[in-house]
């Protein structure tokens, strides 16, 4: 992981959950994690292909210029990149792994920014996987953005995390770290952003899938496919 806002995120959801396969909705303190929200969201499986969104930060939306709540996740995403997609969030959901993502999307003018994103479970009381939270986050933070709407994305790298081989902390010691986290700020240039909806098309699927143990900044040990 590269930014650390996401990087702060998969720490305090490994800190909560302890030695359980995924921490609960309920566990969840926006508080403690004020700083990352902007570009935190949490989408709710309805079935192997409906994974909706139930919140989504507002420097997520203000980045992407259209709001994305109700909104399925699979719809941002086309051809190659909505299979492997459809593949992500349902191991996410379905063997508590932690996913990550970076991309590329780009507005109708062609411009184009990289971002970062991971996916990371959560349990219902009765422990049922039915949520994933997330976090999504430019790369870099050009001037444009915020004003022009990203139209297309597309899959550059995915890696699949075990958990079990994350590094422990506790939340308490998180806390301060988190506390000082200032994520980019992103001008809402579009008017009447929460009513523009428009599905994004992946027209450049690239895929690059990496299956590893430990998260790592530099390269991952592991089976790579490209495509």
């Amino acid at each position: 992981m590269q930014h650390h806002t996401t990087q702060a995120l998969v720490e305090y959801w490994n800190a909560i959950r302890g030695d359980r396969p995924a921490p609960r909705r309920s566990e969840i303190e926006p508080r403690d994690i004020k700083r990352l929200l902007p570009y935190v969201f949490i989408l709710e499986r309805q079935d192997h292909w409906s994974f909706r969104f139930r919140l989504a930060g507002t420097g997520l939306c203000n980045a992407y210029g259209t709001e994305f709540r109700r909104q399925n996740m699979l719809g941002l995403w086309q051809d190659e990149c909505h299979t492997n997609m459809t593949h992500l969030l349902n191991d996410v959901t379905g063997s508590a792994a932690a996913g990550v993502l970076e991309y590329t999307a780009e507005t109708g003018e062609g411009r184009q920014v990289s971002f970062e994103m991971v996916l990371l479970p959560l349990a219902q009381d009765n422990g049922a996987l039915t949520r994933i939270i997330g976090a999504a986050v430019p790369l870099e933070n050009p001037a444009w953005l915020g004003d022009q709407m990203l139209t297309r994305q597309w899959i550059d790298r995915i890696q699949l995390i075990d958990p079990e081989q994350m590094p422990k902390s506790t939340a308490a010691a998180l806390a301060p770290r988190i506390a000082r986290q200032v994520p980019p700020r992103i001008h809402a240039g579009i008017p009447s952003l929460a009513a523009r909806r428009q599905r994004l098309n992946a027209e450049r699927p690239y895929l690059r899938l990496i299956k590893s143990e430990v998260p790592n900044t530099g390269t991952v040990p592991g089976k790579v496919f490209e495509s």
